[in-house]
Formats: structure tokens, C-alpha cells, sequence
């Protein structure tokens, strides 16, 4: 070998302090300024197993491959130590051959001054247990961080992060048998199992809790940790171990879910372990603690998902029966994936000729040409959902007028998972509107020629009347009166022709809002005081609240007090107007002293035309009051009162203190 020493290097005088460093546990080796061993202390031979007189003159080449053969990493440090002993950026040796397993810290100080100026001094520190804590800290970090992560990985099933916990914490307990085990009915049934052992059972395996070391663990319903588990607990086998088997290592820990027992995990070795597993126990402990909340949020889910399961079946048996709508899903490219019976009556296919077409078949040619079934349903996931009206094509190519609503169906994460469409037949309905439509223009014409030209005529005769009036003599006298009063019956029944007509006619307009009840009920009593001389009106202090109501309200009183009049057969009339208000209500009463209501007609006294022209009034008078307190949202009852007279009650919702008049 190159390098090797001689006779005047071996002669040379240990370095100064030589004696202070022999008894040192830093290994020192001195190099002089030609790069040879001059001397080294028994520490360096006990750590680098070379003896002292050995190694006195070799070069640091030779040196360097004597001790190399010992290292894990011999060419790192041949390197480090043939290059000038340039301190490399990992200063740390593997000692794997010798006397023992050792870590060294190698450190090199240049020599300035003296016998050996120009050399340098190496120091080999002995770190071998700082190195093993930090192993230790290494392993249990890492045991840490795995644990964590698969608990926390809820995108896999449970099963497999048991199967990978047991794992993970078998090789933190140096165990060569990890299996979880749930408990029930004085029974114990693996549910998973890692084992090297010959004998472990495959999951699924049940066995009495007495004749395993988990019935123990149950038991005492805590943490459990033994050597010589065989002869402790003779008869008992850990769980999933079939067959004797001599296991002297055991450690058990009971796993509970939502504070009750669920099942106990279990680890063994055939050879018992060294003391000082109070860390990996403890997180062990901390382990189940998380596996418990794991497995109960993992029940709940599995009980969740049951009951959407359930829900889902009953929801679609139900849709399944509906025949009034078309209800059916598609998936997330809009291809139909369910069909109803309504959606068989409606669409006109059978379920299996449907099932798996795109959503444009039921569209027209027209709407398939410009894409707008693609349009619906884009609409429908970026807003939640998409409403439509329009037409539709029957399996026979006929077109049907539908109203449509198309839902985005979202899982919890937001994922869309397809749509939910619902389709009504709107076509009778449609025609229905149609005709009505041409029905109220075909009323509002006939109005406009009452209103316009038959009332002008009747404006023509009344003026005539009334200039004839007092240039006729007595004979003829009575019979003007009579087209004076004909002709005042006749402009009454037209306006209430223009009122009926608003009510009923323009309904889809007729908007309620807030009404001031107060003064609406003054104007028209003080109406029907001026009208009617000979009748005397009566009322309590006038409530001052808001109603639902609009113009046609004073309508509504104005035919209540002169009902009470016309058919009041006394001298002189005595009518009351009694209000009372609530919290969501006020009820206003217009009572009479007249002779009431005949019993036969008091079912249809707020029908059309109950009463004839030969009597008082349009016959239309209670049946408009009906009407118009009806679309307020109101209604109206007449009684007979016990003293005499008629009671007519008129119910109006109120507006809340925040909304005005």
C-alpha cells in the first residue's frame, strides 16, 4: 500500500499537550504538513478500531482507506480526507464494521504554529446517541405525519385507511401481527388485519370475546400492554391469530364511538419488546381517540347516504305515479336518464325509446337549429335553474304548449351531477286563456257602447226631461216623472256596468294597495246623507288604518248604505256603521232597521241579478260588493239581526304599522 510509514516519522515526539489528549473521548489523529500520521489518541482507536503504532506515518491516503473499509460511505471520506482534509458538508460517519455500530462527527483544525505548523489536527467526536434521538424523532415524526394523513384522507374508503393504519402503527410498535376487531353480541369480528404471522385469519373471522385477548382489553375498557401474552392469558388468542401460537408481545387499545365500545385495535410479536414505548403508546391512544371519530362520521355518512338512498326511492316511486307532469333527469350532457308516467302522457314515448336521447328530441325543428335545448340547460347551471314556456314535440310529431323548469342537481361539493326537468301540458289551458281573452275584448266592446252611446242617449233625454219639466199640465205630469226616474235607473245601471266591468273584466290588473279605511267610509256616509233626506246615518268613531283595497272600495259602501235604504219599507231609515279593528283584520258592519232578509233568497243574496228591475236598484249591486272584497282578499256575509233589519259584515286584511296609506 502507497503512503506507508517509517522509522524517523514513527521516532517522532508526541505533540505538545499529547498527554491531555490521550485520555480524551474526542478521537484526535494529527496530521504534519506533509499529510502523515504523527499521532493519535486511544479514543481514535476505539472509534475508528485502528491501532496508534499502526497508523504513525502513514499518509492521509492510506489512512484514509484503512478506516474507509469500516465506513457506510468509505469513498466520501477518502475523499474528504486525501483533499487537504476539507471539512465536506456532511461531517457525520457511519461506523458499520467493528467492535461496534457508531456515529462520528469529524471536524479539522489547521496546525499555524509549532513542531507540525502546516498540518493539521482531525477530531472524531462520538454522536452515536444524538444520532439515535434523532432517528427516534425522525421515525416518530414521520409515524405522526402518516397517522395524520390517513386519517384525514377522507377521499378513500374507511377500509382501506384501517388497513393502512394498522400499518403504520405495526411498524411504530415493531409488531409482526396488527388487526382491528368489532365488538358485539359477546362476539368479536375482524374487520381487517395486516399480519406476517402464518396463522392471521382473513377479515370476516368471528370468535367468542372470552377466548380472545380483546375480550381482556374490553373488559377493562382501556389500554392493555404485556410480555409473555401466551402464558398471562392462556386460552386466549389475540384477534385474527387462528391456532396456538407462542406470542409473547401484545398490546390492545379499545376503540368507542360516540362513547360507546365499537371494537378494540390489537398488535403482537412473537418476542418481547424493550421498555420505553411510553410515546408510541400514547399516540397510539391519541390514534383510536381519532379512529372512533372517523368511524362514527363514516356511520353517519353511511346512515345519511341510506336515508338519501330511501328518500331517492320513495321520491321517484312517487314522481314515478305523478300524470300531470312530466318529471325526468338528465345527466350533466343533457341525455334523459328516468321517465315518469306523466312524462309518458305528456311526451308521448315509451320509456324505453326514450331513455339515453338528448333533451333536444322534444324540441322544434327550430329550437334544435338554433341550439336553444343547449341553452336551457347552460342557463339552468350557471343559475340553478332554467324556467320556459313554449312548444314541444309529441312522439307523433304533434306540438303540445308546455311550461318547463329545468334544475342543476349539485352534489355537497358543488359537483353538478345532472338536471332535474319538470314539464307541464299547457295547451288546453293556453286555449282556455285564448278564449277568455276574446271574451273580455268582446265584453270591453259591448262596455264602451253602453257606456259611450247609451249613456250620451240617456244624457240627451234627461236634459230634454228636465227642460219639459213645468211646462206640462197635471196629466201629463206624472209620466215625465216616470222617464225622469226611468232615465236616473238607467245612467245608475250604467256606471255600474263601468264598475263591474273594471272589477271583473280588467281582474288581472286590479292591484290592491294601501287605502285609508277612515276616510273612505266618511265620504260615503256623508254621501248617503245628502242622497237620502228622510234616513239617518249612524257610526262610531272612524278607524284610522290602512286597508288592502283600491278606488273601487267606495263602490263597495256606497251599495251596502243605499241596500239598507231602497229596502228599508219604514217611514225614515235608521242605518249604523259599527267597525272594529284587529292585529291582521278590520271588520266593518253597515246594520238596518228594516224588515231583514227573506230566508229563501238568503243564500243567493250576493248572486247575479237576485233582484229584478222592477225593484230598486240593478239586481247587480251585492254580487259587485261580493266580487270586489273577494279580490282584496276579503269577503262579505249578510245576516238577519235578532231585533229586526239586516246585518251586512264586510271583512278587509289590514296593513302592518309599517306600511302607510
Amino acid at each position: 500500500m502507497s503512503g506507508e510509514g517509517d522509522a524517523s516519522v514513527r521516532a517522532t515526539e508526541p505533540p505538545t499537550g499529547a498527554a491531555l489528549l490521550a485520555a480524551a473521548d474526542t478521537g484526535v489523529v494529527v496530521f504534519d504538513a506533509d499529510a502523515r500520521v504523527v499521532w493519535s489518541n486511544e479514543a481514535a482507536t476505539r472509534y475508528l478500531d485502528v491501532d496508534a503504532a499502526t497508523v504513525e506515518g502513514l499518509s492521509a491516503a492510506a489512512f484514509a482507506e484503512r478506516v474507509a473499509t469500516r465506513l457506510a460511505d468509505g469513498d466520501a471520506f477518502i475523499e474528504a480526507v486525501t483533499e487537504g482534509g476539507i471539512d465536506g458538508p456532511d461531517r457525520a460517519l457511519h461506523i458499520v464494521e467493528g467492535p461496534a455500530e457508531r456515529w462520528l462527527e469529524r471536524r479539522t483544525h489547521p496546525i499555524e504554529d509549532g513542531e507540525y505548523a502546516g498540518g493539521r489536527v482531525e477530531c472524531y467526536v462520538d454522536v452515536s446517541d444524538q444520532k439515535h434521538a434523532l432517528d427516534r424523532l425522525d421515525r416518530r415524526e414521520r409515524t405522526l405525519r402518516a397517522v395524520h394523513d390517513v386519517l384525514l384522507d377522507r377521499s378513500r374508503p374507511l377500509d382501506d385507511r384501517l388497513d393502512e393504519l394498522l400499518g403504520v402503527a405495526g411498524r411504530m410498535l415493531g409488531a409482526e401481527h396488527a388487526a382491528f376487531a368489532r365488538l358485539g353480541d359477546g362476539r368479536v369480528l375482524v374487520e381487517n388485519v395486516t399480519s406476517s404471522l402464518d396463522a392471521a385469519v382473513e377479515p370476516g373471522h368471528a370468535i367468542d370475546t372470552g377466548e380472545t385477548v380483546a375480550g381482556v382489553v374490553a373488559e377493562r375498557d382501556a389500554l392493555v400492554q404485556a410480555d409473555g401474552a401466551t402464558e398471562r392469558w392462556p386460552g386466549r388468542r389475540p384477534v385474527g391469530v387462528a391456532g396456538d401460537v407462542a406470542l409473547d408481545y401484545y398490546v390492545g387499545v379499545p376503540v368507542a364511538v360516540e362513547g360507546e365500545q365499537y371494537g378494540v385495535l390489537s398488535f403482537a410479536g412473537t418476542s418481547p419488546k424493550e421498555a420505553g414505548l411510553d410515546w408510541e403508546l400514547t399516540l397510539l391512544d391519541i390514534t383510536v381517540n381519532s379512529l372512533g371519530h372517523e368511524i362514527g362520521n363514516s356511520i353517519r355518512e353511511d346512515r345519511a347516504e341510506e336515508q338519501l338512498q330511501q328518500a331517492r326511492r320513495e321520491f321517484e316511486s312517487l314522481v314515478q305515479d305523478v300524470e300531470d307532469y312530466a318529471i325526468f333527469r338528465l345527466d350533466v350532457d343533457g341525455h334523459v336518464e328516468s321517465w315518469n308516467r306523466g312524462a309518458e302522457a305528456i311526451k308521448g314515448y315509451e320509456r324505453e325509446e326514450i331513455v339515453g336521447e338528448h333533451v333536444r328530441t322534444f324540441h322544434t325543428e327550430a329550437d334544435r337549429e338554433t341550439g336553444y335545448a343547449e341553452e336551457l340547460l347552460e342557463r339552468a347551471r350557471e343559475r340553478g335553474r332554467a324556467l320556459d314556456t313554449g312548444w314541444r314535440v309529441q312522439a307523433d310529431g304533434s306540438r303540445i304548449w308546455v311550461n318547463a323548469v329545468i334544475t342543476a342537481l349539485r352534489d355537497d361539493d358543488g359537483e353538478l351531477q345532472g338536471f332535474l326537468k319538470v314539464t307541464r301540458d299547457m295547451t288546453e289551458r293556453r286555449e282556455r286563456e285564448q278564449q277568455l281573452e276574446h271574451e273580455r275584448e268582446r265584453l270591453e266592446f259591448v262596455n264602451r257602447i253602453i257606456r259611450h252611446n247609451l249613456l250620451n242617449g240617456m244624457n240627451v233625454v234627461e236634459a230634454r226631461a228636465n227642460i219639459v219639466e213645468g211646462h206640462v199640465d197635471d196629466e201629463v205630469a206624472p209620466h215625465l216623472a216616470t222617464i225622469q226616474d226611468r232615465v236616473e235607473d238607467m245612467t245608475d245601471l250604467i256606471e255600474t256596468m263601468r264598475t263591474f266591468m273594471k272589477a271583473i273584466v280588467e281582474g288581472e290588473e286590479h292591484e290592491p294597495e294601501p287605502t285609508p279605511l277612515g276616510d273612505v267610509l266618511a265620504a260615503e256616509v256623508s254621501k248617503a246623507n245628502r242622497a237620502y233626506d228622510d234616513a239617518t246615518f249612524e257610526h262610531d268613531e272612524l278607524p284610522d288604518v290602512p286597508v288592502l283595497a283600491d278606488d273601487l272600495l267606495p263602490e263597495v259602501f256606497e251599495n251596502l248604505l243605499t241596500n239598507a235604504v231602497q229596502h228599508n219599507d219604514g217611514p225614515a231609515a235608521r242605518v249604523q256603521v259599527e267597525t272594529e279593528v284587529s292585529d291582521d283584520e278590520v271588520v266593518v258592519s253597515v246594520l238596518d232597521d228594516g224588515p231583514g232578509i227573506d230566508e229563501s233568497v238568503m243564500a243567493h243574496v250576493f248572486e247575479k241579478g237576485q233582484k229584478g228591475f222592477e225593484s230598486p236598484g240593478t239586481g247587480f249591486g251585492l254580487y259587485l260588493v261580493q266580487e270586489i272584497v273577494d279580490s282584496y282578499g276579503g269577503h262579505v256575509e249578510a245576516t238577519n239581526r235578532a231585533v229586526g233589519g239586516a246585518k251586512f259584515t264586510v271583512t278587509l286584511p289590514r296593513l302592518g304599522d309599517g306600511e302607510q296609506a
